[in-house]
């Protein structure tokens, strides 16, 4: 049996422990977004056999044997057309990078949801549109217009981009199918301090699919700061691309490079790293004491690396008049 998708067989079956979203995506249906892999956004939203469930979290083999509608198919639904329509009537969008969930959403909704939006969409985030468009397009208002040629200016004219918003066809930058193209998984530090004693990744590189693994062996030497300010000078330049010392928990350690995601992923629970652990600080007014654990300007293997010295990156002092004097005149 095989996952039947918009009415169409796959030929292609699921692989274990791969979720609906990624299966998707991976037979060309890049209508169905990847956005926070939680289950929180909603921008993976598809229909399983008619409900309504957010891919990034449902197995792909449990669609086996079923009907999967993504936003590619949804026209065919009762009131999928319909509702595409309306989000194009209310411009119920501004990026469209949400959209195909809202609207795969909105489509299961019967009138008592509709009735109430908050509750109903809770299991969809938009960060642009504010939600007012959106619940225009749900009630069926109109605020676009239709204007002869010339006559444009002023006007309430719809995006010439919506058309492929609301069906799918828009493509957003992970959505751009390249041949060849490869996939990169990150291995994180799970130690708030620490110094990589050593890092295997023969096992890692055994996983059929993954090209390399590459560790601060591999890296630059040159640092740069994170901060980004507009003055470069305001942020001391104390970070690595990888590091043989991590100084927060979820630091990257070791990238992965696959042919797919799911070697990427599994080539990153194998590799192995040892640490020995180092002092951590947490608390900024401590970081700043004497004695503190030094954070960075350390002596070890990669010393050559000019780091900033010391927690502290910068001092501003300034004052504003005589307080004391302000204070006794008011």
């Amino acid at each position: 049996m095989s996952v039947r998708v918009n009415g169409q067989p796959c030929a292609v079956a699921p692989s274990g422990g791969q979720c609906l979203r990624g299966y998707l995506r991976e037979q060309g249906w890049f209508g169905v977004k990847k956005g926070c892999d939680t289950g929180d956004c909603g921008a993976c939203t598809v229909h399983v056999d008619g409900v309504p469930v957010h891919s990034c979290l449902y197995p792909a083999v449990r669609a086996v044997g079923r009907e999967v509608t993504t936003i590619e198919g949804v026209a065919a639904v009762p009131g999928g057309a319909e509702t595409q329509r309306r989000f194009l009537d209310a411009q119920g969008f501004q990026c469209g990078f949400c959209t195909a969930g809202f609207i795969m959403t909105a489509v299961a909704l019967d009138e008592a949801q509709r009735a109430d939006l908050p509750a109903a969409l809770k299991g969809n985030l938009c960060r642009c549109t504010g939600y007012r468009s959106i619940a225009d397009a749900l009630h069926g208002v109109r605020t676009t217009e239709d204007a002869a040629p010339g006559g444009a200016v002023g006007r309430n004219l719809p995006a010439p981009a919506g058309p492929d918003i609301v069906t799918g066809a828009a493509r957003f930058t992970a959505d751009v199918s390249v041949p060849g193209l490869a996939h990169v998984r990150l291995v994180r530090s799970p130690l708030p301090h620490a110094r990589i004693v050593d890092i295997d990744a023969s096992a890692a590189l055994a996983v059929p699919g993954v090209l390399a693994v590459l560790t601060h062996r591999d890296a630059p030497a040159a640092l740069f700061s994170t901060a980004q300010h507009e003055n470069a000078d305001d942020d001391p330049a104390d970070t690595r691309v990888l590091d043989d010392v991590v100084r927060h928990v979820g630091q990257r350690v070791a990238a992965v490079v696959a042919e797919t995601e799911a070697a990427a992923e599994q080539g990153c629970a194998l590799v192995r790293v040892d640490y020995r652990p180092l002092p951590a600080v947490t608390d900024p007014e401590r970081a700043m004491r004497a004695g503190a654990p030094a954070i960075h300007g350390d002596k070890g293997a990669r010393s050559r690396i000019a780091r900033p010295a010391g927690n502290v990156a910068a001092e501003l002092h300034g004052e504003c008049g005589e307080f004391a004097a302000g204070f006794a005149a008011g």
